[in-house]
């Protein structure tokens, strides 16, 4: 079912009212705005599918208020982009949310796993993926573009069901409840930091301090500017061209336009706003001017991340599930990180939710003496007792 008028999209709703569990899908483009520009929403539920056009629909209230429902289960495969574009419509977050594509490595099939291939692993069948760089948001669109983009979650449903009775089966249903938390927070989704933008341009660290200052009030300039005009902020203004006028903190009009990249289209929309954000980092005083932390961080002692990955390794061979899916390289580091520099374990990822018990623990013991590896006479790895 297409939907594309109101009355349409409410009957649809009602359908829906009685599902525990919703399948969701959305089609966007996203290559030259700030925000996501939605083409299509896919829902399921039951028996009933359908690909909503939120192009031609002036008001998705029905829609928005089913998703809202903290009762209905919303199911989605790679969940974050679908989960900003839904978040922003509907004003809030929308637990409970299950993902697929998590789900899918904490029972072993691996990480990013994409949706035709989950499918095939799940279901057995192989599925097209050949309009994945439609424009939908041009329209009219196509029978076999609308029926593509419904398939997004007739098979969403089964798939979701079939992994769902696996991880009941391994006992690790809990542990998706635990890795999509973020997915229900609300910080999640919160647009980035202004004043934090600026780290994300390389080549700073060449910056004395009063220099960053400066880097820092252009850089949230320009962030803002993209947020209203919706635009990419690489389009307002390039990096590299923000970095020169952090070095050169022109004063005036002249000296502005004078730096490569500095065109006069954009002289004339922010001229003025950029040496207003200039002159703001020029009054800053020198204590509270911005220094940068150390670049390479805490040097761990050597050897140590390397043990602990040795023991990742064997437990996933154990839980046949990925190493990564317990405790990546940076997730080993920063772990170290906090035992060494004795910070509060407790408040690390290694120690919340499921981690704890399997992989959290035993590297803290391992850290700490009380147990050590050794290979048995079967020539397996095992914790001892220190």
């Amino acid at each position: 079912m297409y939907i594309t008028s109101t009355d349409k999209l409410k009957e649809f709703c009602d359908n829906l009212q009685s599902a525990e569990v919703l399948v969701v899908d959305t089609e966007f483009v996203r290559e030259r705005t700030y925000f996501h520009r939605i083409g299509l929403i896919q829902v399921g539920g039951g028996e009933h599918f359908a690909a909503i056009d939120p192009i031609a629909l002036p008001d998705m209230t029905p829609l928005l208020e089913l998703l809202k429902d903290p009762k209905k289960i919303k199911v989605f495969h790679a969940a974050r982009q679908d989960l900003e574009i839904l978040v922003r419509l509907c004003g809030q977050v929308i637990p409970p949310v299950f993902d697929t594509q998590i789900a899918a490595a904490l029972v072993g099939w691996g990480t990013q796993i994409s949706f035709a291939k989950i499918v095939h692993k799940a279901l057995g069948k192989k599925i097209h993926k050949s309009e994945t760089y439609t424009d939908w948001c041009r329209r009219p669109l196509s029978d076999n573009q609308i029926e593509y983009a419904i398939d997004d979650v007739r098979y969403l449903m089964p798939v979701y069901k079939k992994i769902v009775d696996r991880l009941t089966r391994m006992g690790r249903l809990e542990w998706v409840r635990g890795e999509v938390m973020d997915w229900e927070d609300p910080k999640t989704f919160a647009l980035p930091d202004p004043q934090k933008r600026f780290m994300k341009i390389k080549n700073l660290r060449s910056l004395k301090s009063r220099n960053l200052t400066v880097l820092q009030e252009i850089a949230a300039w320009r962030e803002g500017e993209a947020v209203k005009r919706d635009c990419l902020a690489k389009a307002i203004i390039r990096d590299e061209t923000l970095l020169e006028i952090a070095r050169k903190i022109p004063r005036d009009t002249k000296t502005l336009s004078g730096i490569r990249g500095m065109y006069q289209k954009e002289m004339s929309k922010g001229g003025v706003a950029i040496l207003k954000a200039i002159e703001t980092a020029m009054e800053v005083a020198e204590d509270d001017l911005i220094e940068l932390p150390e670049s390479n961080g805490h040097a761990t002692t050597r050897g140590v991340e390397e043990l602990l990955a040795a023991y990742v390794q064997i437990r996933s061979e154990e839980l046949k599930i990925e190493p990564s899916v317990l405790a990546d390289r940076k997730k080993i580091h920063s772990f170290v990180t906090h035992f060494e520099q004795k910070q509060d374990i407790e408040e690390h990822i290694l120690f919340q939710g499921w981690r704890k018990e399997l992989i959290g623990i035993p590297m803290f013991s391992l850290l700490s003496g009380k147990m050590g590896l050794k290979i048995d006479p079967s020539g397996q790895v095992c914790l001892i007792s220190s």
